[in-house]
């Protein structure tokens, strides 16, 4: 199912340019003089006075000098030195007719009383009508106007134009011959002749319309007739899509609506083609149901039997509240079965307290799903379905938030599901606040839940089903002392408090019935400094001042009467990071050596250039090692050496690398390297390397490095982009995608190359896909053709 889009309006306003604002305008404060008495009075403008010239001399001056009279009104339009301004009357006939026309042109002469020629640069207004050309003969009796010569026809905020015109003005029909013009947006059109048939109907005959700006554009639909409706429909019949002069696509009819605002009516077809399904033609029909309602029916068609029907239906009833569902089906002919999906979305900004609601449903009707009929990337390859509804709001430092959560997990096939439900979940925190006037600030976190969960599995350890409710309340208290400005410390103590409804057996594959409490106290402290720091001078750059600061750290952290990590307590069902918690009594300690430069100006901002951090944990709990041998006679309440080196020259570029050393038995036993470069207006490479390695036995658990990158180069109008994983231990690609996107004045056409590895029943999946998309610049994605294939690895 493709995307969806709102009709393009003009795509068949294509063949005439209706809704170009008009540039031929009366100049400003100029308006025609009165009608003359006669058929036509040319008005001459009298001779203006010499500049510097004085008075005859002897001229008597005892007269008082006249009152200065008020300047003359402006002439009609054009007017100007060597031109002929008039004023046409029309001859009233029957009670009929009458009025006037007002314009300029270089000559003026009669055939008779009643039909004037006007030649050179002939500009002529009528009520709302604006005429310009080379030469008009105008009949006084019947307003009928024949104008040759670069003929342009206005009224309001439409235009014709052409080599040609015959038109009446009273009616205000006729017909322009070799017509030629432009719609908003970006829409160009010819016609060998359009006919003004009424007020809002026109008649196109052997037309073409295209976004493309070149003499032979690179595509453009040709249409023998269309029957045009301004802001109804347009009629088209026997319409050939063309690829410079190469007709690609006939239809013989076509509807299409011509209008400024959403309307009714087919979208462009889509084809594609895939080497499951065969050659596709998607074919849909947009419909509005007023101002805030529309949707749109979707029939996908496949060569190899496959059918595809949806619908997608929008919604934006009030301000600040929009949505959409979306329903699709295909028949696989495989199985004889419908396979479908269902979406709902929609998100509430403005609901009462100033609270905001969001919605977000999907669901499947198997897992294949994704694979098999999905188009986007991202969507094909997840291996989760999550659905959420909360609503949430915030009241100075009270958040409160209520939560409905669906969340699925696909682990090997379709019968391996991971189930989480949270129905529903109330979450209130108090962010860090002042207790009255005193030192402490007091922070709050806490929730209910009525939890649902099914690990795959029957009586197998570690599987289990089942419903329960919880209850967690883990407020804090906070002291921070600002004794000197070099140092910082943190106090913070609390207890956690956790009542579950029901609980595990000991081989956690049933629930009991039984409820279980569980409270443990919580402290931690934050040392930062004593801070060392001298300010440099220097000029590098756009930079004039460097900070270079020496600043120690320490953090404990403490979490009594819980089990440790390698012996959780077995009757606590584990849903999310509230029941994972473990004992925890540990330090650590860091030495940060930070590098900050400045502008040299007085709005110039600080940012950090270089971090380097060394680092290590402490463990103040014999019975929890961080540091253990393979058969766990050797350990070490001390962690392993941990340095950190980040470096941001500029706001472009950034590398950061990390190694952790393990003292245990002397060796490196992790690395990781990632930088980043952006160039030009969109370029960018980024790379990421990281390794693992068991020091004890000399031993690789992993070597995996990502590289990703996009280039444009604008001469070509082309765009590379690269995204590859490689682990290096396992020897294969995990993924890898490659695209090129060429964009043309008109059209685009992109093409990718991915290659993934998921994990499925018997085995790896290596998946490959080639895939072509060309798009026509304001009609959308014409073509897309797919090419997928699946080889199974045991």
């Amino acid at each position: 199912m493709r995307e969806n889009s709102l009709p393009p309006s003009a795509a068949l306003l294509l063949s005439l340019c209706l809704a170009l604002p008009s540039n031929a305008q009366t100049p400003q404060g100029q308006q025609p003089t009165a009608p003359p008495t006669g058929p036509v009075t040319p008005v001459v403008p009298p001779a203006p006075a010499t500049p510097g010239v004085a008075p005859p001399t002897g001229a008597p001056n005892t007269a008082p000098a006249a009152p200065t009279p008020p300047p003359p009104p402006p002439g009609p339009p054009g007017a100007g030195p060597d031109r002929l301004d008039f004023q046409l009357k029309f001859t009233a006939e029957g009670g009929k007719g009458g009025g006037s026309a007002a314009g300029s042109a270089a000559n003026l002469e009669y055939r008779r009383e009643d039909y004037a020629v006007l030649s050179g640069n002939v500009q002529l207004k009528y009520q709302d009508l604006d005429l310009k050309a080379d030469e008009a003969q105008i009949d006084l009796k019947t307003k009928d106007v024949i104008a040759l010569g670069n003929v342009i026809l206005d009224q309001g905020p439409r235009r014709l134009s052409g080599d040609s015109l015959n038109f009446n003005l009273d009616s205000k029909t006729g017909i322009i011959r070799h017509a030629s013009g432009q719609v908003s947006p970006d829409y160009y059109f010819t016609g060998d002749e359009v006919e003004k048939t009424g007020p809002d109907t026109y008649v196109v005959r052997d037309g073409a319309f295209t976004s493309c700006t070149q003499p032979v554009p690179d595509w453009s639909f040709k249409l023998k007739e269309a029957e045009i409706q301004v802001d109804g429909y347009a009629h088209v019949r026997n319409a050939t899509m063309r690829v410079k002069k190469v007709p690609v696509l006939y239809t013989p009819y076509i509807l299409w609506p011509v209008k400024t605002e959403r309307s009714s009516g087919f979208l462009v077809p889509n084809i594609g083609y895939s080497n499951r399904r065969g050659a596709e033609l998607g074919l849909a029909y947009f419909q509005t149901l007023g101002r805030s309602y529309d949707t749109t029916f979707h029939v996908d068609i496949f060569e190899k039997n496959y059918l595809g029907i949806g619908d997608e239906f929008r919604y934006a009833p009030i301000e600040g509240t929009k949505g959409n569902f979306v329903g699709y089906y295909v028949r696989d002919p495989e199985t004889d079965e419908w396979r479908w999906k269902v979406e709902l979305n929609q998100t509430s900004d403005k609901l009462p307290f100033g609270m905001r609601g969001v919605i977000q449903y999907q669901d499947f009707s198997d897992f294949n799903f994704f694979r098999d009929f999905e188009r986007d990337y991202d969507r094909n390859t997840q291996r989760f379905i999550t659905s959420r509804a909360f609503l949430t709001g915030n009241w100075g430092p009270h958040l409160l938030n209520v939560l409905l959560d669906s969340r699925e997990v696909f682990l090997n096939q379709q019968e391996d599901t991971l189930t989480q439900r949270k129905l529903p979940e109330i979450k209130y925190s108090l962010r860090s606040t002042r207790i009255a006037k005193s030192p402490f600030y007091l922070q709050v976190d806490s929730s209910i839940d009525y939890l649902s969960i099914d690990r795959p599995g029957s009586g197998q350890p570690g599987t289990y089903t089942g419903q329960y409710g919880r209850f967690d309340l883990f407020p804090q208290i906070t002291l921070p002392v600002r004794t000197f400005p070099w140092l910082n410390l943190s106090l913070t103590g609390g207890e956690r408090f956790t009542w579950y409804q029901d609980s595990l057996n000991a081989n956690q594959s049933a629930f009991t019935g039984d409820s279980v409490t569980r409270a443990f106290p919580f402290a931690s402290a934050q040392i930062v400094g004593p801070s060392f720091s001298k300010i440099f001078n220097w000029k590098v750059g756009d930079l004039g001042k460097f900070k270079h600061i020496i600043e120690p750290r320490f953090t404990y952290t403490y979490q009594g009467n819980l089990p440790d990590l390698l012996n959780p307590d077995p009757s606590i069902p584990l849903f999310d990071e509230v029941d994972s918690q473990v004992s925890t009594n540990s330090g650590r300690i860091a030495l940060d050596n930070r590098l900050l430069g400045k502008p040299n100006t007085e709005t110039g901002v600080a940012h950090e250039i270089l971090l380097f951090e060394v680092a290590r944990n402490y463990s103040l709990d014999q019975n929890q090692p961080l540091q253990t041998s393979a058969d766990g006679t050797k350990v070490t309440t001390e962690g392993p050496l941990e340095t950190l080196l980040r470096f941001n020259p500029t706001q472009k570029i950034g590398l950061t690398a990390s190694a952790t050393y393990d003292t245990l038995f002397g060796g490196i036993s992790g690395t990781s390297f990632t930088g980043n470069y952006g160039f030009g207006a969109s370029n960018n490479i980024a790379a990421t390397w990281f390794t693992r390695r068991r020091v004890e036995t000399n031993k690789v658990q992993g070597n995996q490095a990502r590289v990703s990158g996009a280039y444009s180069i604008d001469p070509l109008r082309l765009r590379l982009e690269s995204q590859v994983s490689y682990d290096y231990q396992l020897s294969y690609l995990q993924n890898a995608q490659l695209a090129a996107t060429y964009t043309s004045q008109c059209y685009a056409f992109r093409l990718a190359l991915r290659q993934y590895r998921t994990l499925a029943a018997g085995g790896n999946v290596n998946d490959r896909e080639i895939r072509f998309t060309l798009s026509l610049k304001n009609v959308g994605t014409f073509l897309d053709l797919n090419s997928r294939s699946e080889t199974v690895v045991p």
